[in-house]
């Protein structure tokens, strides 16, 4: 039974978790509601006054999806966020899982040194460093390919650290005893770290994948092939000099919403376990 000298306390809670609540997903409801508008007045014909229809159409309609995917060739970019997103989480798990493993349990000159490097790198602004990132693709000869797309972004000092984190709490007795049994380090590494990492893999590989899929700036300077345009750069398109397809904006902005979502609903409990792990939550 609730003590009535905490239960304004507890009153409060409520009331700050349901306006965080609200705050979350009010800006997603208006996103996909005004992609079913069937005009793009209606959206602004509602915002003066609040109604209902502020946050949801008079009247339904999947039209705008139909030109998205028809007119304005929307599959292809969709296509092309996913297909980098998912090659950049395979090719970042092996690579930062194992600069994560040989910070965590390898003794070398220069260790801390080289990990605070790694540190340092994601706390830099993307956009200090987009210029030497072009050159160094254009003298590699990788620029308007996926390539471009994908190598810059495998390598993450912020999932290396994560990585490290949680691998420093795998006792060395394990790895010890294998290597008595002849596993070497890669088997070692695959056939007991790697099954008992699963959280952590699973945070990582969302971290990288959101940050793929949301990636604005690098596919618009590295990539100005139409063929290999990615999805945020498409919506941006969208909007034009004298016009803004508002209610195509919206719909692809559902989209571009709900897939990360349908990907970490599911995936939720092993997110937070994996980050907890790693000594980023209390």
């Amino acid at each position: 039974m609730v003590r009535k000298r905490n239960l304004p306390l507890l009153c409060l809670y409520y009331l700050v978790l349901v306006l965080l609540v609200v705050a979350v997903l009010l800006p997603i409801i208006v996103t996909i509601g005004n992609s079913f508008r069937i005009q793009d007045a209606e959206i602004f014909n509602y915002t003066q006054k609040l109604s209902i229809y502020t946050f949801f159409p008079k009247t339904f309609t999947p039209h705008h999806y139909q030109r998205l995917f028809q007119e304005a060739g929307f599959l292809t970019p969709v296509f092309n966020s996913f297909f980098v997103a998912l090659i950049t989480v395979g090719t970042g798990f092996l690579v930062n899982g194992i600069a994560g493993f040989t910070f965590a349990k390898f003794r070398f000159r220069g260790k801390n040194a080289i990990f605070l490097v790694f540190l340092f790198s994601f706390m830099i602004p993307f956009e200090v460093i987009a210029i030497p990132l072009y050159k160094t693709c254009d003298a590699l000869g990788v620029l308007n390919s996926r390539a471009a797309l994908i190598l810059p972004m495998v390598g993450n000092g912020m999932i290396v650290f994560l990585y490290k984190q949680f691998f420093e709490e795998i006792p060395d007795s394990l790895l010890e005893s294998a290597r008595i049994d002849g596993a070497g380090v890669l088997r070692s590494y695959f056939q007991i770290v790697v099954p008992l990492s699963i959280p952590v893999i699973i945070s990582a590989s969302l971290m990288m994948f959101i940050q793929q899929w949301d990636a604005f700036l690098w596919p618009l300077v590295a990539a100005s092939n139409k063929n290999l345009k990615v999805m945020q750069v498409a919506i941006a398109e969208f909007t034009g000099e004298n016009y803004t397809d508002w209610t195509l904006i919206y719909a692809a902005t559902t989209i571009a919403i709900l897939v990360p979502a349908v990907i970490l609903v599911p995936l939720q409990k092993f997110f937070i376990q994996g980050v907890a792990a790693t000594g980023l939550k209390d």
